[in-house]
């Protein structure tokens, strides 16, 4: 069992710093989920955005791989690719984070979270990801903050197609055809993915030792258009289906399988009205449906429509007010019988960005009135002091609310429609530089969830029950060395019962991520290293801790073609990240390799 303590972590970070994965740098371009014209360098949320060079250089399989490469970002699997994934941001869970497409709302309303390995990489132009509470901007759900997926759109660069190999019988491909002209681009893309996938838990009883596999087919369509040199539209429809197997874990496995459609479309119009005043509106369609193929079937289909608009003010040089209103009708159909299946969502925001040389503060009002459970009113403020150019500490505070779902308020024989939404109150202290080659980054905080969705034994239903207290520390370091770029990464979290004491389930304590990376003349070569320690599972029972070696790499075989090869757990470590009971466990991937040739035309 690895077993780390707070002084040896820090040091392995310190001497480890070879070893490290540099970060962007002088990025002029606005991190759009964090409103107010804010860049990366000075945005006043914790911000990390993963480009699309770096998507391709990371050759993840899916979207939760991106992110895992992300500080205060875990995931959790169950059971190899396609099964059900959870991504945790600082501790708070899906359901207390929000996902965008394109500006728009996804995720299964029955369960309240996104499908997150659903959407195809292929399509992912840019991923955005802002950590800390939201609800001042984008209201329920943005607890641990917000993750942001912007699709292709097209360019003038030339067409792709490319076809993947790899373990467990993997066979990928897909083409991306893409073009540009005076005012427009567009992109349209299609992928298929077939695996024979690995054995999801331990039990060997029942027709559970076997292979279970997954397949999956998305398509894509980005389009950009500027009628004028003001005022640009944006379309995106993105859509997938994805079949995954699955072990029983209550009983024998009859070829038991579940299915997952979800299409997100986006059109948004964006205008400069005039110097000083911005508008932009998005109207929004998330549809998806969970179908489950079992000894006891079941089918949930939500669909969300949603419009938002938003006006920017510049007040001055240095100062700007931007109010905003948003609107989404939810509506579920399922084999079970739910009392209530629609609700609908009032918003309204104001946020107030000033700056006064040195110091600068942006805060954030917003108003939700729900159908379901009422109205709720939240708050953020972030002040930011510059020490000098290269130097500076930001302080934000702020609250939220996770929303009910419509499993937790209406489920047949479990739901409660007297339940209300998780409370929460954030504080953030973080100092962040850049001295010479080397961007660094500390951060500190600490996340009060109140009246904690849960099951009361009394009553057999779903209940507001305890507290969570979420408390860590991230440390980012990243510079070059000669031609190597490298970086470092340690975070270090505390998540418990708050009325227990109790740690909560799932959430690594310790985890540290290096990595390197080189390009050659036609070459290039990325290398990771992650290491994780006390994670815990059905209430308090501890997993041992793991250390994982992944080697990446490409090769220009012409100007036109290009090889990527990718080998992960180089070490076929045999670890465990989700339990069953006391006995059983679901399995993770051991060495995986994959070949990709990619032509251009």
């Amino acid at each position: 069992m690895i077993r780390f303590t707070f002084s040896k972590t820090a040091c392995a970070v310190a001497l480890s710093a070879l070893l490290c994965n540099a970060q962007a740098k002088d990025i002029p371009e606005v991190v759009v989920t964090a409103k107010a014209d804010q860049t990366l360098d000075n945005v006043h949320a914790t911000a990390h955005v993963i480009t699309q060079a770096e998507i391709e250089k990371l050759q993840a399989q899916d979207l939760p791989a991106l992110l895992a490469s992300i500080s205060g970002l875990s995931v959790r699997d169950s059971g190899g690719r396609g099964s059900v994934t959870s991504v945790f941001v600082r501790g708070a869970a899906n359901s207390q984070t929000i996902v965008l497409i394109d500006g728009v709302r996804v995720g299964s309303a029955t369960l309240g979270e996104a499908a997150l390995n659903t959407y195809p990489v292929e399509a992912i132009e840019r991923i955005e990801v802002i950590k800390g509470p939201l609800a001042g901007i984008y209201g329920a759900d943005a607890v641990g903050g917000v993750i942001h997926i912007f699709t292709k759109k097209g360019n003038t660069g030339g067409s792709t197609a490319r076809l993947k190999v790899g373990s467990d019988s993997l066979v990928e491909y897909g083409i991306g055809l893409q073009g540009a002209g005076e005012n427009y681009s567009f992109h349209v893309s299609a992928n298929a993915e077939d695996t024979d996938g690995i054995d999801r838990t331990s039990i060997k009883t029942g027709g559970n030792d076997d292979e279970d596999g997954y397949e999956e087919s998305a398509y894509s369509l980005g389009f950009r258009w500027t009628p004028t040199s003001t005022t640009t539209v944006n379309l995106s429809v993105l859509y997938s289906d994805n079949t995954a197997e699955f072990d029983n874990t209550f009983g024998s496995d009859v070829g038991d399988s579940s299915t997952t459609e979800t299409l997100s479309t986006a059109l948004q119009v964006s205008t400069q009205l005039s110097d000083n005043l911005h508008w932009s509106s998005v109207l929004g369609i998330n549809e998806d449906q969970i179908d489950t193929f079992s000894s006891f079937p079941s089918s949930f289909t939500t669909e969300r429509d949603s419009v938002g608009t938003e006006l920017g003010y510049s007040l001055g040089e240095n100062h700007s007010l931007t109010v905003g209103a948003d609107y989404y009708d939810e509506s579920i159909v399922s084999t079970s019988r739910f009392p209530i299946d629609q609700r609908d969502n009032k918003g309204a925001f104001a946020l107030l960005q000033s700056d006064f040389g040195a110091f600068s503060f942006l805060g954030s009002l917003r108003y939700d009135d729900n159908s379901a459970y009422g109205s709720d009113a939240n708050t953020s403020l972030a002040l930011n002091y510059n020490f000098d150019e290269s130097t500076r500490l930001v302080v934000s505070h702020g609250t939220g609310f996770a929303a009910p779902s419509f499993n937790f308020l209406y489920f047949p024989f479990f739901g409660n429609p007297d339940l209300q939404p998780e409370e929460s109150e954030s504080l953030e202290v973080s100092l962040q530089g850049r001295q010479e080659d080397i961007d660094w980054r500390i951060s500190f905080y600490d996340t009060q969830i109140e009246n904690l969705f849960s099951f009361d034994p009394a009553t057999f239903l779903a209940a507001n029950v305890g507290a969570a207290d979420l408390q860590g520390m991230e440390i980012e370091v990243a510079f070059e060395l000669g031609a190597w770029q490298l970086g470092a990464q340690l975070d270090l979290l505390s998540a418990k019962n708050k009325d227990t004491g109790v740690v909560l389930d799932d959430r690594a304590e310790q985890t540290i991520r290096l990595n390197a990376q080189r390009d050659f003349d036609k070459f290039g070569l990325r290398m990771d290293v992650r290491a994780e320690n006390n994670r815990f599972d059905n209430g308090g029972q501890e997993i041992s801790g793991h250390l994982l070696f992944d080697a990446r790499a490409y090769y220009n075989v012409a100007e036109n073609v290009q090889i990527l090869a990718k080998v992960e757990n180089v070490f076929d470590q045999d670890y465990t990240l989700n339990l069953i009971g006391l006995s059983d466990r679901y399995l993770t991937q051991g060495r995986q390799a994959s070949l990709t040739i990619q032509y251009e035309f």
